[in-house]
């Protein structure tokens, strides 16, 4: 586990908005690691995920959109999760870092069609300290809970 610069929980908007649309890059971009690609539309998955984060005892609090080309008109889709003890996780490395939201799941339409589904790098591993083993359960459940979402 670490010691980021700040992390709380939250189920406020305000963060939750500055997250996904702060600084140069969508939702941190250059921090997320493509995990799964689906066939499905990005709707569909959007709505799969919540019926499987509520299976598992989540809820989704957000689900923001934010276009990230004006000239093509692509976007992101960022799902915000709240965990089964109530509230996001949120971290910020640095006091200058743009917040991490650790509970959530950005959706891009592929350029093949369907839909890529992307996570916080750092969301399974090196955590921060002081999370509490419900929250940490949540994290750990999260591939679970998009296999089952992305699954059939």
């Amino acid at each position: 586990m670490k010691n980021p610069f700040r992390f709380w929980m939250t189920s406020g908007v305000a963060i939750m908005v500055a997250a996904a649309s702060g600084g140069r890059s969508f939702a941190g971009e250059d921090r997320l690691t493509r995990t799964r690609v689906s066939p499905h539309g990005v709707s569909e998955i959007v709505h799969r995920i919540e019926a499987s984060a509520q299976r598992h005892g989540m809820h989704v609090l957000a689900c923001l959109p934010q276009q990230v080309n004006a000239f093509t008109g692509e976007s992101h889709y960022m799902i915000v999760l709240e965990s089964s003890q109530g509230g996001t996780p949120v971290q910020m490395e640095t006091p200058d870092a743009q917040p991490d939201l650790l509970l959530s799941v950005v959706l891009k339409r592929g350029q093949q069609g369907g839909t890529e589904v992307f996570l916080h790098e750092g969301a399974l591993r090196d955590l921060p300290e002081g999370l509490s083993e419900q929250v940490q359960n949540d994290l750990a459940d999260l591939p679970a809970m998009l296999d089952e979402a992305l699954a059939g």
